[in-house]
């Protein structure tokens, strides 16, 4: 499922907060489970889904 534009930047938005708050050695642990609550929530995404899209969006970001 592709996210409009819209989504992915209210997204990216969340993500920026929850970035913040921990460390990449994190992510396994604590983020993808956060990320996967609130796609599903709002977007209606399966974790799996969700998890990529995650990896994609911070991988954008470091390029």
């Amino acid at each position: 499922m592709s996210l409009l534009e819209s989504q992915r930047a209210e997204l990216e938005d969340y993500l920026e907060t929850i970035l913040d708050l921990y460390s990449k050695d994190e992510y396994e642990e604590f983020v993808e489970s956060i990320v996967s609550h609130f796609c599903r929530r709002k977007f209606g995404i399966d974790e799996k889904e969700s998890i990529k899209l995650f990896y994609k969006i911070i991988e954008n970001k470091n390029n």
